[in-house]
């Protein structure tokens, strides 16, 4: 993960993303919401997959540049949900599992058009099959990132209220200081090992998933 590591076609992959993705995942956040009895993200306009509404300036350069990023948090009134430890979990949790299903979409997609350049040699599907792949990477590497346990990540809200009110006070107190440091961490590389690690293990679950992709790619060779 390093700094302006790409080509353009991993840019366009970037910026498709940054126009889906991370829409996806913050509606769902939102949708988990209101689900689990708190509609404040509703009427913020947050339950849209418009990405004006979600883009947040740092975190769109981080996935433009790095490849992980945010955007700007969806607003929870957790004193809302029927059962409020369950809702946090699951509205936490919610923007990762996103990323997840459309990595999952992405394989497919991105298998039925190698197996169409492996049939027809065409310039266009090789093209559009790097894009998706590279899609499908971006969405593991979101939803592996955001599961860090670190705030202010989804990761981190997943786990808050399992911790110790007293210790949950203490780490919101120094919460933007920790996002400085995470995104130091980020772009020095310090962090490449553990985020390769599960986000190959991710990527094995998602391609043998979609198994039942594969019989066409092997036809088509």
């Amino acid at each position: 993960m390093s700094f302006l590591n790409f080509d353009l076609t991993t840019l366009l992959a970037r910026v498709i993303v940054l126009m889906t993705a991370l829409p996806v995942h913050e509606a769902a956040h939102a949708y988990a919401a209101m689900r689990m009895g708190d509609d404040t993200a509703y009427y913020s306009n947050r339950l849209t997959f418009n990405p004006l509404h979600h883009i947040d300036p740092i975190g769109a350069v981080m996935i433009l540049f790095l490849g992980v990023g945010f955007a700007k948090p969806v607003p929870v009134n957790s004193m809302r949900f029927r059962d409020r430890k369950k809702g946090i979990v699951v509205t936490s949790l919610a923007g990762p599992l996103s990323n997840i299903v459309l990595a999952f979409l992405a394989m497919v997609v991105t298998k039925l058009l190698f197996a169409g350049y492996l049939a027809s040699g065409a310039a266009l599907a090789r093209g559009a099959y790097r894009v998706f792949s590279i899609m499908v990477s971006i969405n593991i590497a979101l939803a592996v990132f955001n599961l860090l346990p670190i705030p202010p990540l989804d990761g981190y809200h997943a786990v808050m209220p399992f911790l110790p009110a007293e210790t949950a006070w203490k780490i919101q107190q120094y919460e933007r200081q920790i996002v400085w440091i995470l995104l130091l961490l980020v772009w020095v590389g310090l962090l490449n090992a553990p985020l390769r690690f599960f986000n190959n293990l991710f990527y094995s679950l998602v391609d043998s998933a979609t198994f039942f992709v594969d019989p066409l790619m092997r036809a088509a060779l």
